[in-house]
């Protein structure tokens, strides 16, 4: 009950939805509602064209006209909207049926005024047919039925309260007959349209709620899965992609990278700068395992762990000693160094697996990353295969 209330809040009087859920019914239901109307339109061709039998009963004085107005001015204005309803936006669509509907339901009462047959008030039948025909199979928009309903209400009361020659004792009981005809067929046309906005709003409202807490629920998993200092993937994130690494790809290359010296660093330059060294030099291999087609995440601390789908002996020399250089061009200054060198370098250790070979993702980082202490063994700034 909640959700319908919420739903009804959002229709105005005349059951309009908001522009926006009006252009996503459109996009969910357009294509079946101008199915459904050309099927709707060829049957009530086909029933209207009945009544051409009837004319030749009831207002046999004129028939030859009815017949006429029939087949060669109503057949060709339907068969021209059953041409057009596919092509035309949604509004004018909508207002073109309302047009073709004001038609069928004027015309057959300008022939009833015209008739002179005594018989001829009996086709008075018909309009409640005409009025069940627009508002319940066409469905019009209730807006667009509210007017089609109204207009042609006038229009009967007036044929029946000026027509020459009716019966004065006919008058009360054909007002009656039409104004709850014609109620009654908008009265259903109300009912079903307000349920079908009712239902397509509540579904709408429910689909962005989902669309929301999914997005909400991906933020979520992207920051447990994202490093709070650097701004790339974490360790837990890292554990994710190496699970699924070896099913998603041929060959894996592994490199883990340490910042040389980065104690000295923080001790010369304070924490803060030592985050900052962080952060650029995380940025920098993120942009480097970009461009490689890789995966960067930080294992913690100042160690970095870079996956890539390569092969360890063509690749594997290529890729670290660039990725060491990338850092060492970043000229971050590091004026605490042991070494004499004046800025802040990395070293990296790397091991691969190719597509044959049973290793585990454990075992290439065990193997990486005893190449790395290889790499700092032997003066840092440099990598080291294992």
């Amino acid at each position: 009950m909640r959700a319908e209330g919420r739903a009804n809040g959002r229709l105005d009087w005349l059951l309009r939805m908001p522009p926006e859920i009006e252009r996503a019914y459109e996009r969910d239901f357009g294509e079946g509602r101008v199915r459904h109307l050309r099927h709707a339109i060829i049957v009530g061709l086909i029933v209207y064209n009945i009544y051409n039998l009837t004319s030749l009963y009831l207002m046999a004085d004129i028939q030859p006209f009815t017949v006429a107005m029939r087949l060669f001015v109503l057949v060709p204005g339907s068969l021209t909207i059953f041409w057009l309803v596919p092509r035309l936006p949604p509004v004018f669509r909508e207002l073109i049926l309302l047009q073709g509907m004001f038609v069928a339901s004027l015309l057959p009462l300008y022939l009833l005024y015209i008739s002179q047959s005594p018989y001829a008030s009996y086709t008075l039948g018909e309009l409640p047919l005409v009025l069940l025909f627009g508002n319940m199979l066409l469905v019009l928009r209730f807006r667009l039925a509210l007017i089609f309903t109204f207009v042609t209400c006038l229009a009967a009361l007036f044929v029946i309260h000026t027509k020459p020659g009716l019966d004065p004792n006919l008058i009360f009981p054909l007002t009656v007959q039409a104004i709850t005809g014609l109620f009654f067929t908008l009265y259903g046309n109300w009912h079903f349209e307000r349920q079908r906005c009712l239902s397509y709003v509540a579904q709408y409202d429910a689909q962005n709620r989902a669309d929301r807490a999914e997005r909400i629920g991906d933020e979520l998993r992207d920051l447990t899965r994202t490093d709070a200092l650097t701004g790339i993937a974490n360790r837990r994130h890292l554990e994710e992609v190496l699970a699924d690494w070896p099913t998603e790809h041929d060959a894996m290359l592994l490199l883990m990278v340490d910042v040389d010296h980065f104690k000295a660093y923080n001790d010369r330059r304070g924490h803060v700068a030592g985050d900052e060294a962080l952060r650029r030099i995380a940025l920098t291999l993120q942009a480097f395992a970009d461009r490689h087609d890789g995966f960067c995440a930080r294992y913690g601390g100042e160690e970095f762990t870079l996956v890539f789908s390569a092969d360890a002996r063509t690749g594997g020399a290529f890729l670290a000693d660039r990725l060491v250089r990338s850092v060492r061009d970043l000229g971050l200054p590091h004026p605490a160094r042991p070494d004499g060198v004046a800025v802040v370098t990395v070293s990296a250790g790397y091991a691969g697996a190719g597509e044959a070979e049973d290793v585990t993702p454990l075992e290439l980082v065990s193997r990486a990353d005893e190449a790395l202490y290889q790499a700092k063994s032997a003066g840092r700034n440099r990598s080291k295969a294992g």
